[in-house]
């Protein structure tokens, strides 16, 4: 993605189809399958984005680390001072400093990094909030087990389903926030704020159903990449996550067909 404005939807082909779709009684299901369509090229281009590929990168190699004897050095080589397992709000504080100080070191970040960075951080807050007694109350080795549980196929699966899940809704949602403030109001798509509400939420919902593919190849490709062949390379996660989006797209089209 490029740093275009938050919610402004760009002036092609296939968005104005998108707007037309809103002006109409179209379903949520096709919505967000000409949403995903719309936004395929961008989606495409993720894995070449650096900060993508780093932030990707820490969801597949952290458990990883959790589990390694180096753990403590691994967070000080990515930034994280001695506090970091301290608590897990702290552990994401860590993590999001790493992404800030590996943009800084590449001279850039992107509006798709961003986006990322906070599907990351969510779906590790909400992966360990439910395995842990608190975000504030766990003990350093408690934090360090539980994540290093995802370190499993089953486990991982999980872990990845949440984070694209909430990538993509989050990439559907930065073009379509503002377009859909532009339908609220009376004889609009949306009668008021409430039922645009109650839209976001049904596209986030309708997202995370259609990850559910995510989850059932994830387990496989961890347990193939990282444990059967010892091939866990940049190029190995990038060709994973290209997969992963060409997948949603996939099942974002099946469902507005079964619909």
């Amino acid at each position: 993605m490029g740093h275009i404005r938050l919610g402004t939807l760009p002036q092609t082909k296939k968005w104005r189809q998108v707007v037309d779709l809103l002006d109409s009684d179209a379903p949520l299901e096709q919505i967000a399958e000409a949403a995903a369509r719309a936004s395929e090229r961008d989606l495409d281009c993720s894995s070449d984005d650096p900060s993508f590929q780093f932030i990707s990168k820490l969801l597949v190699e952290l458990p990883l680390m959790a589990r390694s004897p180096g753990f403590e050095d691994e967070l000080k080589r990515l930034g994280m001072d001695a506090n970091a397992l301290g608590s897990v709000s702290a552990l994401l504080s860590g993590v999001s400093d790493a992404i800030d100080r590996n943009a800084f070191e590449i001279g850039r970040s992107s509006d798709l990094g961003e986006l990322a960075r906070a599907a990351l951080l969510e779906t590790l807050s909400v992966q360990l909030r439910d395995r842990l007694p608190g975000l504030f109350n766990s003990e350093p080795h408690e934090i360090r087990s539980e994540l290093g549980k995802f370190a499993g196929g089953q486990r991982f699966a999980q872990l990845a389903r949440g984070f694209f899940a909430r990538l993509t809704y989050k990439s559907l949602d930065y073009y379509l926030s503002r377009e859909l403030a532009n339908h609220t109001g009376v004889d609009s798509r949306f009668a008021s704020d409430a039922d645009r509400v109650r839209f976001e939420k049904a596209l986030y919902l309708h997202t995370y159903e259609t990850s559910r593919i995510v989850e059932e190849f994830a387990s496989g490709w961890y347990g193939k990449t990282v444990w059967k062949e010892d091939n866990l390379t940049p190029d190995a996660i990038n060709k994973f996550t290209r997969y992963v989006f060409k997948k949603m797209r996939s099942e974002l089209g099946r469902r507005r067909a079964a619909a």
